[in-house]
């Protein structure tokens, strides 16, 4: 497959202003007796025009050392050579008029040893104007410096390394650059290479061609987006191998792209010096209408190995063709061909062949794209052995086959666990395993480079572990009992109960449960396996007695106020168990030895719990059950506090207990009653009432109790709110009020005056009111239990008022002569001033009654038009009296 890859060191050929250094590289030889040859390799575009940007007529190489500058040599122009480009697909057109210029500067220094070495520099003017990747290209120039090392280590009789090749010529956008930029090194010292961002130089003129000044140097400025390891932007690819120097791209936009190549001298693990290769990179549109294309053996769909058979189905990934011509690479031989577009294609023996397909193989515009494929035949392998063996005295035989031909070898993996861990041969015999459980076992056949692995498993039966679980005092258990098993490695079980005489005290499950059928001495047997070759036993004896079995009736519940109890117990076990009974610390008596006892009486309420026990040997059985002892109920109320004024809703509060429910009887005292738990009544008269509570239960302690509480309900009257007030209309100006209390039996007053927060608690007060309009004053009373009532009265306060006309019309007639603001309630200052558009003082007055007749301060008639007025004055309200006003008049004539 031919890579149409363009790039360029470069130049845009297709800019008419073009004939710019487009980049270059530094490099020296040590000549002997502290003398270097240095090389500065420019190169730039051909275009004839001459400018300032050309080769330097003089070159300025300038030499520091320590951060001092130690001599300027000026290295006359040495005459350019062509670069040739290589570019040679006939499917695509490269542009015209590609050229490129290249002059190498030489001079000899003598650069006596020192501890700093010597850094020798370069600079000048200008990149092209229009590069992608640069911020403003055009008065950003060229630095390029090389290193001397010092005489440390005798490292300063050095030759620096130079690269090889020049880039490729050009580069299209749609396909993949690899290319050789590896560089050479006299002294055969290690190279490294890495991608870096060159170095500015000198500005646009004057300053193109500066004297070098010395080192730190900057960087080129990137345009977002761009940096030294991306100089191809977003989305695109470029890398450059550090140890081999291929250097591969795969560009996706088009223009100049400038980009720096770093390769490190590196001696004794030391970097002593360092050579920059500063180009520029030109990346065109093109399109490429036809190229072949063909995978590898490995990426073609059906590919599962190279022993997979002789018939290859190729795949042909190539686009622009119309005819194909495929060769298949068989020696010998000239029928290995088709004309397929994809054909299939089957060897006549395993080997390697050299693929070759051809797209329009007639044609100018043709390529060739070539693929290795390497056939076997099928080798296929699996093993066979004796089937699962117990971990005890095990040993196993393994024979492998094979579709492999006579020679096939095979190697086996038994793991770590087996006797003999690997074995060669196709049979291998007497294997054992020290592990239990599936084993993987693996054997590999090989033949010349086919080879397949087959894996499958052994099982091993781990050895058993016989253990049964008995209940802890199985004496007391009874007759039933419920085996456990804590056997190890089992998956199998064999029960035998030792009952004499019988057979069918047997069991198959793993913890079984088996009734005997009487009480005794008995000898249980467990046989545990793994399988039916693995197995092992365990024997325990038991000894059993008759069941205990413990109940016991009595009364479920009883009051306290007169209970007895009949308990009757109902019991069975061997003869010599003894019953006990605990009846508790609250009981007429504590305990009894009889089944059955009766007339048991209780002190306390609630649950009663009662244990009988019955107990021989070290076994005993107890059963608790509780009886329940209502207690007595109690009767009490009360009544939610709060004042007690007619008309009064009385909410009362039940406070009596029962554990049982409860039936109520109220009566209010006034022929009012209710059976609610907590009733409300409403007393509409004044006086006392006495409160009877009757309560009454039905079940559990049984009683109907009666309660009067005399002084709980006293209701009392309100008092009579009521006051005027005088006057009940004026102005702001005039706004004190006088209230006049008119309410009966109060012994407290609080009035509240509608204007703001203000209130008093005087019994007739006096109040100036601040705010004019509607107010609502309003009285409450209260009287010597705490009752309250509520009165109002309506109040209006008129405002100060002032009104100003927004025209007058000075014209001598009987109406609208004079401009004059008028209030309605006493001023105590006023200052009238009147201004014309430019702010200038026409009239001023300082009596109410004055008002402006349109005249100036000349005495004359002003001009029709708008004026401002001002007025200060003095209200005769009580608050924020002073006040300024502003507007406008239209004068009118």
């Amino acid at each position: 497959m031919r890579l149409l890859i363009s790039i360029a060191l470069l130049l845009n050929v297709f800019q008419t202003n073009a004939g710019h250094i487009i980049g270059g590289e530094m490099y020296y030889d040590y000549l002997g007796n502290n003398n270097y040859e240095f090389h500065v390799s420019m190169y730039k575009d051909c275009d004839p025009a001459g400018n300032w940007a050309d080769f330097d007529a003089n070159l300025i190489l300038v030499v520091y050392s320590g951060g001092a500058q130690i001599q300027v040599v000026n290295i006359p122009f040495p005459g350019s050579t062509s670069v040739p480009i290589v570019y040679n697909n006939p499917c695509v057109t490269p542009p015209p008029g590609l050229c490129i210029l290249n002059a190498v500067y030489s001079t000899v220094l003598n650069l006596p040893p020192t501890p700093q070495g010597y850094t020798v520099s370069y600079q000048r003017c200008c990149r092209k104007p229009n590069i992608t990747n640069i911020i403003n290209p055009g008065d950003t120039g060229f630095t390029l410096t090389s290193q001397v090392p010092g005489s440390a280590n005798n490292n300063y009789q050095n030759s620096s390394p130079r690269f090889s090749n020049y880039p490729p010529g050009l580069v299209c956008n749609n396909d993949d650059l690899v290319h050789d930029q590896s560089a050479t090194d006299p002294d055969g010292d290690q190279l490294i290479y890495s991608l870096v961002t060159p170095f500015q130089g000198g500005g646009p003129p004057p300053n193109a061609q500066p004297t070098a000044v010395g080192p730190p140097y900057w960087n080129v400025p990137w345009v977002p987006g761009f940096n030294a390891t991306a100089p191809l932007g977003p989305g695109a690819a470029i890398a450059i191998d550090p140890n081999t120097g291929l250097l591969t791209a795969s560009p996706n936009l088009t223009g100049l792209f400038q980009i720096g190549i770093r390769v490190q001298e590196v001696r004794n693990g030391v970097v002593i010096s360092e050579t920059l290769l500063d180009f520029l990179l030109q990346v065109f549109a093109c399109n490429i209408q036809m190229e072949a294309i063909l995978p590898t053996q490995e990426q073609l769909p059906t590919f599962v190995s190279y022993c997979q058979g002789l018939t290859v189905n190729f795949v042909n990934n190539s686009y622009g063709g119309t005819n194909y011509y495929w060769d298949f690479g068989v020696a010998g031989i000239t029928t290995d061909v088709s004309s397929d577009f994809a054909p299939t294609y089957t060897y006549p023996a395993p080997g390697i062949y050299e693929v070759t397909m051809i797209v329009n193989p007639t044609w100018a515009c043709t390529d060739t794209a070539i693929m290795i494929v390497n056939v076997n035949n099928e080798l296929e392998v699996e093993w066979t052995s004796g089937d699962s063996l117990c971990i005890l005295d095990n040993s196993f035989d393994f024979v492998a086959t094979t579709t492999g031909p006579p020679g096939t070898t095979f190697d086996w993996d038994f793991g770590p666990n087996a006797s003999q861990t690997t074995a060669t041969g196709q049979v291998v015999n007497n294997i054992e395993f020290s592990a239990s459980g599936f084993i993987p076992v693996s054997v590999e056949a090989n033949f010349n480079v086919c080879n397949n692995t087959f894996t499958d498993s052994i099982y091993i039966f781990p050895e058993p572990v016989s253990e049964s679980i008995i209940p802890v005092d199985v004496e007391c258990e009874g007759l039933t009992i419920q085996f456990g098993n804590s056997s190890q490695n089992s998956v199998m079980y064999q029960w035998d109960f030792g009952v004499p005489g019988i057979s069918t005290d047997v069991s198959t499950q793993e913890s079984p449960s088996y009734t005997y059928p009487g009480p005794g001495n008995y000898n249980v047997t467990l046989i545990s396996g793994s399988s039916v070759v693995c197995a092992d036993t365990s024997v325990v004896s038991i000894t059993l007695n008759e069941d205990l079995i413990i109940a016991w009736t009595s009364q479920d519940s009883l009051c306290i106020t007169d209970n007895s109890f009949n308990f009757d117990g109902t019991v069975s076990g061997p003869a010599h168990t003894v019953y006990t009974w605990d009846f508790g610390p609250d009981a007429s008596i504590a305990s009894s030895n009889d089944v059955d006892v009766p007339g048991v009486s209780f002190t306390a309420t609630g649950d009663i719990p009662i244990t009988l026990t019955g107990a021989f040997d070290n076994c005993s059985e107890s059963v608790t059950q509780n009886i329940y002892i209502y207690q007595a109920p109690e009767i009490d109320f009360a009544i939610a506090p709060g004042l007690q004024c007619v008309p009064f809703s009385a909410q009362f509060i039940d406070h009596s207990f029962a554990e049982t429910s409860i039936q109520y009887f109220w009566d209010f005292g006034d022929g009012n009653t209710s059976t609610e738990q907590n009733p409300t009544n409403i007393y509409t008269e004044t006086g006392p009432y006495p409160i009877t509570l009757t309560i009454m239960t039905s079940a559990g302690c049984i009683d109907t109790l009666t309660l009067t509480k005399q002084d709980l309900v006293h209701v009392r009257p309100i008092p009579e709110a009521g006051f005027s007030i005088d006057p009940d209309y004026t102005d702001i100006c005039h706004s004190v009020i006088n209230f006049t209390d008119e309410s009966v039996g109060a012994v407290e007053y609080f009035y509240w005056y509608d204007d703001s927060t203000s209130h008093s608690s005087e019994q007739s007060p006096s109040y100036m009111y601040y705010r004019d309009g509607h107010h609502w004053p309003m009285q409450i009373v209260t009287n010597e239990w705490g009752c309250k009532d509520t009165a109002y009265q309506g109040l209006y306060i008129e405002p100060f008022t002032l009104y100003a006309p927004n025209t007058f019309t000075p014209d001598g007639d009987e109406f609208n002569n004079i401009f004059l603001p008028i209030v309605y309630l006493d001023v105590y200052e006023w200052n009238l001033q009147i201004f014309n558009k430019w702010g200038e003082l026409l009239f001023e007055s300082n009596d109410v009654d004055t008002g402006w007749d349109g005249t100036g301060k000349n005495g004359r008639l002003v001009q029709d038009g708008t004026y401002v007025w001002k007025l200060t004055y003095v209200t005769c309200e009580p608050i924020n009296p002073e006040r300024v006003k502003t507007g406008h008049i239209s004068l009118l004539r």
